[in-house]
């Protein structure tokens, strides 16, 4: 019977599972880090539509009077 050497999660260093945890957070880190900057930027870019509409509205409720 052959054994076969397949790694197993048992046999797993703690630090090899520390840094591997490690990684998997920074990268999940970066990821959200990213999407926050777009949605901020998204925020701004809505707040001045916002603006824009809310003058909008004004200058034709003042042509109607």
């Amino acid at each position: 019977m052959q054994q076969t050497k397949t790694p197993s999660v048992y046999n797993v260093n703690s630090e090899e599972i520390l840094a591997k945890g490690l990684d998997a957070m920074t990268k999940s880190c970066e990821a959200l880090t990213a999407q926050n900057e777009r949605l901020n930027k998204d925020i701004e870019n809505l707040k001045k539509k916002i603006d824009l509409l809310q003058d909008r509205l004004l200058s034709n409720a003042e042509e109607r009077e």
